[in-house]
Parts: structure tokens; C-alpha cells; sequence
């Protein structure tokens, strides 16, 4: 729907302000994104995060798996603390400046502000049933 574009619109926009002002991400080398490019892919659901799911080790990284557990959906994550090279590399890929980072089917969804807004919107079950990742609220489910 057009009222889920918007804000995602507003967002691009203050994105490529933003990266006027501050340090351009580091470029990312063809070897690099090949590996992120699979990285992302590898699971209906991939977070890069500070890190693990078990442990998260830091508070917007603790709220966007909550999130998910609260929708019952699995995922991947990938502790960006354990490679530096990451967690530059996954920033330009995404051309987004935060971690973590949210993935459903390869596609950057967002990190931790816009994961809580589409929550409290009811848009998340959405965005899960689309991509037929199984979730608790939505059409989806999973097979028991």
C-alpha cells in the first residue's frame, strides 16, 4: 500500500543527506559483497547484530530480536562485534549507518527503529505473510 511506501520514502531521503555529512562508508570490494550478498540470503530472516540471539550485546540489537520472538520467527544472526570487516561491510551494503540490520528474503527491511514502528503498525505480520516466512499473527503459520 501506498502508506507503507511513505515512510520508507522519508527514510531514503534523510538517508542520502545524511551521508554528506558524515564519513562515506568504507568501499566495499567485490569479494565482500558476493559474501554478504549470500549472507543475506542463507535464511528467510538474517540479522547482523552486536551479538548473538542467545546473548545480544547491545539494547537495539536485544529489542529487534524480542520482536521477532514475540512474531515467533526464526532467524539468523551474524555477531558483527567478531568481524570488523562486517560490520563496515554490511553498513555499505545496506547504505544504512546502524546495526543491526534486518533481512527477509535478501531484502534490507531495517534496524531497530523502523522494525518497532512496522511492529506497532501491524505491518510486520504483512511483510512476513508476503514473503511466506511463518510468524504468529499472520496468514503464515508454521507447521506444527
Amino acid at each position: 500500500s501506498m502508506l507503507r511506501v511513505l515512510p520508507r520514502l522519508a527514510s531514503l531521503a534523510g538517508r542520502s543527506t545524511l551521508r554528506h555529512h558524515s564519513a562515506a562508508p568504507a568501499a566495499l570490494s567485490d569479494e565482500l559483497r558476493t559474501k554478504i550478498k549470500g549472507m543475506v540470503t542463507e535464511a528467510p530472516v538474517v540479522v547482523f547484530m552486536k551479538g548473538t540471539q542467545k546473548e545480544p550485546a547491545c539494547g537495539f540489537s536485544k529489542n529487534v530480536k524480542l520482536v521477532l520472538d514475540f512474531h515467533e520467527v526464526s532467524f539468523r544472526d551474524h555477531n558483527v562485534l567478531v568481524n570488523a570487516e562486517l560490520r563496515e561491510g554490511i553498513k555499505a551494503f545496506s547504505e544504512w549507518p546502524t546495526i543491526p540490520q534486518v533481512y527477509v528474503k535478501g531484502e534490507f527491511v531495517g534496524g531497530c527503529d523502523i522494525l518497532i514502528q512496522m511492529h506497532k503498525d501491524g505491518e510486520l505480520s504483512d511483510l512476513f505473510d508476503k514473503h511466506e516466512v511463518p510468524n504468529k499473527f499472520g496468514d503464515c503459520k508454521k507447521k506444527e
